[in-house]
Parts: C-alpha cells; structure tokens; sequence
C-alpha cells in the first residue's frame, strides 16, 4: 500500500504540489493557518494517518484517530478535498493528507519552513483594519469559515474550540478606540451566533451531555449579543458609524431568515435589535416596506409573518396575517408565535392577539408532540395564560387546554373546577389514567367539597390498583385514599352506600390477612 501511494504521488506531483500552495491561501486568519499546519504535521510524523485507497485515479482516503473517527478524501484529479467531519471547508485532517502525498516525493519540513519565512512578512488582520460595514463583513466571514460543519453527532468538543479560538481573535483584533469596541463586538456576536447555530440543531447530538453543553453556548451567545445591544442603545451614537447601522439593518434580516436552526432565538434577537438599537419612524418604515415586499413575491420563509408583525406593532400600525393557520414547517417557531400573542395582549390589541392564538389551535398537538415535556409544560402555560388574557369563549379555552394533553393537566383541571365542570373533571382523569398524586394536585380536595361522589368513584380506582400489588406498604395506601373516600361519602349523606361499600371490600379480599390487618388499624371495619 505504502508503494502504491508513492506511486500515486509521482502521478499527480503537480496537482499536490498546487494543492499545498493553496493550503497558504485559503481564506483563513494567520492563526488558523499556523495551528491547522502544526496539527497536520504533527500527524504525518506520528504516523497516525491509517490509509483506506490508494489508486491510479487519483482518489486517497485516510482514516484518523478520534471520535467520531475522521476520514479525509483526496481527489487529485478535480482536486477536491473532503472530511467526513468538517466537509469541504479545510481543515487538519484534509491537510495532513495533502502533506503525506507531499513528503513522497519532497521535504515537509523544507515546506514549512519556507511557508513560515513568508509568513512573517505578511500583515494578519489589525486593529487597523479599515472601519467599513464591508470591511467587518469580510473579516467575520473569514474567521467563521474555519467552523465546523455541525451536522449529527458532532463532538461538542469541535464548537467549543472554534469558538474559544473565535472570540480570542476577535479581541485581538478590536479597535483600538473604545466608543468602536461595542459595535465590533455586536458583529462579532452576530457572526459568531450564525456560525454556531448554522446546521447544528441541539438534538443532533448523540451525547445528552453535549445538548446541555450546546444549549449553554447559545446562551453564553445571545446573552453576549444582548449586552452589546444594551450598551449601544445608551451610548451616544457615532455620526460615523451611520454606514454600519444601514448594514446592520439589512444583516440582521438575512440571518434571520436564512437561520437553519435556533428560529425562535434569532427572531428574539431581530426583535431586540430593531426595540433598542434602530430609532426613528423612517427606518421602521423602510423595514416594513421590505418585509411586505418579501411577503407579496410568495417567499416561503416561515420567520417572515412573525418579522413583519413585530415591525407593525413596533411601528403602531395594525398587525396583519396573524389568522392564517399555522402550517407544519411553522412548528419550531410556536414559541415565538406565543411571544408575539402575548406581546399583542399587553399591548391592548386583544383582537389581534385573540386571531393569533386561534391560528396555533391546529398545531398545537403537533408540537406538543415534537418537543419534551419541560417544553410542552411551558406551552401549556402561557396557552393558558393567553386564553385568559383574551378572553376567549370557554368552550374554545377548553378545547385548546385539552389539545395540550398531559403536559396542561393543571391548568385544565383549575378551568373546568373554575367553571364548576366536576364531571368533565373526573372523566378528564379516567381518561388520562392520571396517578392520585397527580389527582390531589390538580384539585381533588376542591372535588371532595364540591362533586363527592365524583371524587370516591374516581379513588376507587386507585384503591383497587393498590390492592392488586398486594404489599402491606400498597395496603397501607389503600387505607390513606380509603378514608379519604369516607369522609367524601359522609359529605355526601351516603354513609348507608359507604357501609355496603366497606362489606363488600371486605368480603371480597377475605384471604388478603395483611390487608384485614391494615383496615382494621384504620378504623374501617368498625
């Protein structure tokens, strides 16, 4: 094998010799380049590249220690270089290819040493750099393109890196004036947020604990994005950075519409930045007229309704579009949908915000089945919250409440108690199979007031299931919820019922000593 790749090598010597020549152009900072070769090199001389191909046709596959296990594609005859990690971006593992064909055929080491030569005579990027919203553009693109791609099961490990490296040539290379330094670093939080959350959806990774370590890391972000915005919107603005707040416009709209993953995070941040940062009825106006002109050419982009809502009501101008139903690609952004309609009823536009919620109705199952239940928990109470805050019909508060499952058992049980529904109470629990702990917290001693025969045909259920474990510990339960229903009973004037009732318990579970034992230490069998 080690034959045929010195062959391989010969073959194709001048494009390997273009590819490495490349390697010293490719859009990346000083930095980025010197680690990426010091890694590389450092594999080809432990020898940790494993080859898989090796053919005439100029195709060289590589495997690499680590997890998930790299490999690296060469092929000479396009060139084109591809890592099933990091893709078609560059990076150590498609240079350490590039440089075991090299050294078949010439010195690495003279290689690097020539690069570094030339190397210190070219200016990386300064704190000179040149104060134009192209300029910062360009100089965030570079640094973000060295990330990552974060498709699945992507080692958290690889994010946090590029980022760690991110913001430390971001410090380096701030203005050296410190009423620029806000501004910079806004840009810098904006690119960093897009680099991070571009592919990279919380749920691909394999490892829980890489999910919690990603969802922190946006959080770190958007919390850095907000103080920067904080801190602009209280400052004096600079007469020239007029050119940057133009650019600012336009970028905070493409990278939210163009977010990927983190929807509901971007919109926040889009909201933020146009309340703080952007003042005046002109700029509104000249977003607005954007967005509608977006909306009327059909663009499918399921952030554009929630913009152009915001701008409206930022504005004061009515919101529209807010009936529509909502469609399957809109379920990542129910969240933010909830944000608006609750932004609407603070407002006092509870027509508006009444239209909104009722367009969530036909979703709301879906995403309650799409995301966890910390998740649908906190839906369910702000759904709640809403229908209160709207006044919606009780017929239709119920219904939505019902649609949440589970996860609003709480909140439908206090409505049907609230509208005194004891009946559809207990059934909403048959129907749930709901544990009496779950029972006793949504209102059980409102019930025992209230419905009582209600509450002890419901209790008897759970009696039983106890009895069936047939453990003194489940008797002893039996018992708790047994006296409950007695005390449910004599609210009820149906001692004579509850007496047959404790007759024939006992008649029929005779033979369970233990729990004779256990009614009798209660009291129930006198």
């Amino acid at each position: 094998m080690i034959d045929q790749l010195t062959e391989v090598a010969d073959i194709y010597r001048t494009e390997i010799i273009d590819a490495m020549e490349q390697q010293k152009r490719l859009p990346v900072t000083l930095e980025v380049r010197e680690r990426r070769f010091r890694q590389a090199a450092m594999m080809v001389r432990n020898d940790w590249l494993r080859l898989l191909q090796s053919d005439q046709t100029g195709i060289v596959r590589f495997a690499f220690p680590g997890y998930p296990q790299p490999e690296a594609e060469i092929r000479l005859y396009n060139p084109r270089a591809l890592c099933s990690v990091h893709g078609d971006k560059g990076c150590e593992h498609t240079t350490a290819a590039y440089f075991a064909l090299y050294q078949r055929f010439a010195s690495l080491s003279d290689w690097l040493a020539e690069w570094r030569h030339s190397a210190s005579h070219t200016a990386a990027p300064s704190r000179t750099a040149e104060k134009t919203p192209e300029a910062w553009r360009e100089f965030f693109g570079q640094l973000t393109g060295t990330f990552p791609p974060m498709g699945d099961n992507v080692p958290f490990h690889m994010i946090s890196s590029a980022v760690t490296l991110y913001r430390q040539q971001v410090r380096e290379a701030e203005p050296l004036e410190q009423e620029w330094k806000p501004l910079f670093r806004l840009y810098a939080g904006l690119f960093g947020f897009h680099a991070v959350t571009a592919g990279a959806p919380a749920g691909g990774f394999s490892i829980g604990y890489d999910r919690w370590q990603y969802g922190r890391l946006l959080d770190s972000l958007t919390d850095g994005i907000r103080d920067e915005l904080k801190l602009l919107s209280t400052t004096r603005r600079l007469f020239a950075a007029d050119p940057f707040y133009r650019d600012l416009e336009e970028l905070i709209r493409s990278l939210t519409l163009s977010a990927e993953n983190a929807q509901g995070r971007w919109l926040s941040i889009y909201r933020e930045m146009w309340e703080s940062l952007f003042s005046g009825s002109d700029a509104g106006k000249r977003e607005l007229d954007k967005l509608r002109q977006m909306n009327e050419e059909d663009e499918e982009r399921p952030a554009l309704r929630l913009m152009t809502a915001y701008l409206e009501v930022l504005i004061g101008v009515p919101a529209t579009g807010l009936d529509t139903p909502l469609g399957q690609s809109d379920l990542p952004l129910f969240p933010s949908y909830l944000d608006m309609a609750s932004s609407l009823a603070e407002n006092g536009q509870s027509d508006e915000a009444r239209n909104l919620l009722m367009s969530l109705v036909p979703q709301i199952g879906n995403y309650m089945e799409s995301v966890s239940f910390l998740d649908q928990r906190t839906a369910a109470g702000r759904l709640a919250d809403l229908c209160r805050e709207t006044d919606v019909p009780d017929e239709t508060a119920a219904d939505i409440l019902f649609r949440c499952g589970s996860a609003a058992e709480a909140e439908y049980a206090e409505f049907l108690l609230s509208k005194g529904h004891y009946r559809e109470w207990a059934a909403y629990h048959h129907l749930n199979r709901s544990s009496l702990e779950r029972i006793e917290r949504t209102g059980l001693k409102t019930m025992m007031d209230e419905a009582p025969m209600e509450a002890v045909f419901l209790m008897n259920i759970h009696v039983e299931e106890q009895i069936a474990q047939k453990n003194r510990q489940n008797y002893r339960e039996a018992v708790r919820i047994l006296k409950k229903m007695k005390r449910a009973a004599k609210k009820a004037g149906r001692s004579e019922w509850w007496s047959g009732y404790v007759g024939a318990l006992r008649r029929r579970h005779q033979r369970l000593r233990a729990l004779m034992e256990e009614l009798e230490k209660g009291g129930l069998l006198s």
